[in-house]
């Protein structure tokens, strides 16, 4: 949970204000503490304190234990602690090939879920593998879905291309599978939630100026530049799929296909280890090296992820590729192999939607509504119509 942007005037709804998140700050790692412990860390009196902690208590945003009693003389002191309402946040993976689901409480670490294949292009497929890896979670429980998407999303949340889900294009996402997604749902690129979990939980974590370069079914970029993630002035930057100074994926020509799924077939090949695919795959990223070059000279990061399918068998190319992106650069950037696997995507999704939800309750500068589900959906309404008139 961030420090949130507080109101700079100081009247006594501000103060108030001030209170109630100084007190819920010292509670944000989930362990127990006595009100005289919150009173010496915030520098609030301790009847200040007992009175924002039963307010707090009454919102929902935090829960009295009742004491112990045994081994102490005299009563022993109330602890008090952040509460965990029963409310779920789910990150979604929506690829032509596979959904991909983890799962979160509000405030918790993304945990997996499971994963199920896409039979065929066919939109029943579609439906159909996501309520699969859907199946094991309990909608009712759901505040929010994050989505993560392969292709361009326009403004208005409509997938405007997409070479992966083409059944899609022409149609928002979250609407089209309203009926399967539960909870409120915000849709993003899938690569670019990929990039967010590095940032947050992998590869990137000490950088904030980061290129993302997922090698899977086909090559695409993202970029984080000073801790954000860069979209572009239409939501499409990193987009390379009818670009043709990258080359087609159907050079991914080092397995023996079967016809129906020749990517597949060799991405699954070189992450297995079979030596002629691991050399394709190391061919291929020194074949697209100067592209990557010029994209790196062009944004000028600090590091460099690979990641997606191909990553896994690139590991012995890492240093011949250092030496070729250096050559073509000014300042040569670090280069790292993902740390994750291949849940990243949906986790980055979770966390985006993560954001959505800590946006609504508590990164604003007014007073925190109850901790609810209704409260937050109500926010997003608000939030959603204030966006839209102004």
């Amino acid at each position: 949970m961030r420090s949130p942007v507080l109101p700079a005037s100081a009247d006594p709804s501000t103060v108030r204000i001030w209170n109630e998140r100084a007190v819920l700050a010292t509670l944000t790692d989930g362990l127990p503490r006595r009100a005289a412990h919150i009173a010496e860390a915030t520098g609030l009196t301790p009847a200040s304190v007992r009175a924002v902690l039963g307010t707090l208590t009454a919102k929902g945003w935090v829960c009295g234990l009742e004491p112990e009693q045994a081994g102490a003389m005299g009563r022993p002191a109330r602890t008090f602690q952040r509460a965990h309402p029963d409310g779920l946040i789910l990150g979604v993976d929506l690829g032509g090939h596979a959904v991909r689901v983890v799962v979160s409480d509000l405030f918790g670490e993304p945990q997996v879920v499971g994963e199920a294949p896409v039979a065929s292009p066919d939109p029943f497929a579609l439906r159909a593998a996501l309520a699969d890896a859907l199946s094991p979670v309990d909608h009712s429980r759901v505040w929010m879905t994050g989505l993560a998407i392969s292709g361009a999303l326009d403004a208005e949340g409509r997938l405007a291309r997409s070479l992966a889900l083409p059944q899609l294009v022409g149609r928002r996402p979250a609407d089209a599978l309203a009926d399967v997604l539960p909870g409120q749902v915000w849709t993003t690129h899938d690569t670019r939630s990929a990039l967010w979990a590095e940032f947050m939980r992998g590869a990137a974590r000490d950088a904030r100026d980061v290129m993302f370069v997922s090698l899977g079914r086909r090559p695409s970029l993202s970029l984080l530049l000073d801790g954000r993630l860069h979209l572009g002035a239409h939501g499409s930057a990193g987009e390379l799929s009818l670009n043709e100074l990258l080359p087609a994926t159907n050079g991914y020509r080092w397995a023996v296909a079967d016809g129906r799924d020749p990517q597949g077939d060799a991405l699954r090949a070189a992450a297995a280890g079979d030596p002629a695919a691991r050399a394709g795959a190391r061919a291929f990223l020194a074949e697209i090296t100067p592209q990557l070059a010029y994209a790196a000279g062009l944004t000028d990061p600090a590091l460099v992820v690979i990641g997606g399918a191909l990553a896994p068998a690139l590991e012995s190319a890492l240093p011949e590729f250092v030496e070729a992106l250096g050559s073509r650069l000014q300042v040569a950037p670090a280069v790292r192999l993902t740390e994750l696997d291949q849940f990243a995507t949906a986790t980055g999704a979770l966390l985006l939607a993560q954001q959505r939800v800590s946006a609504a309750l508590w990164d604003h500068p007014g007073a925190l509504p109850p901790l609810t589900r209704t409260a937050f959906e109500d926010a997003l309404a608000s939030s959603k119509a204030q966006r839209e008139h102004g």
